[in-house]
C-alpha cells in the first residue's frame, strides 16, 4: 500500500500534482481519503505520522477538514460508499 502524510498531501494540492481525491468509506461511519497523483502510479493512502490510516468518523467532518487544510484548492473529489446489507434500516 502506498501512502503519503497530510503535509506531502497539502503540498502537493498546492502544487497541483493531485489528480483526484477519493473519498472512501472503509465500515459503517470511517471515512479515508486516497489520492492519486499526476506524477505517481496507483493510490496513495493518507496516513498519520505514526503510519497509521487517517479516518474521519463523518463525511461532514472530512469535509470541514478538506476546505480548512487545501484552502479552496481542492482536485476532483469522488466517494465511494459501502453498499448497506441487506439487515440495515435505510
Amino acid at each position: 500500500m502506498n501512502t503519503i502524510v497530510e503535509a506531502e498531501l497539502a503540498d502537493f494540492i498546492r502544487n497541483k500534482a493531485v489528480k483526484k481525491l477519493n473519498i472512501i468509506q472503509v465500515d459503517e461511519s470511517k471515512y479515508q481519503i486516497v489520492a492519486n497523483l499526476t506524477w505517481k502510479e496507483g493510490d496513495w493512502y493518507l496516513v498519520t505520522t505514526r503510519k497509521k490510516p487517517r479516518e474521519w468518523a463523518s463525511l461532514d467532518r472530512l469535509a470541514r477538514h478538506i476546505r480548512e487544510k487545501y484552502n479552496g484548492a481542492v482536485p476532483p473529489i469522488s466517494l465511494l460508499l459501502k453498499p448497506l446489507k441487506k439487515d440495515d434500516k435505510g
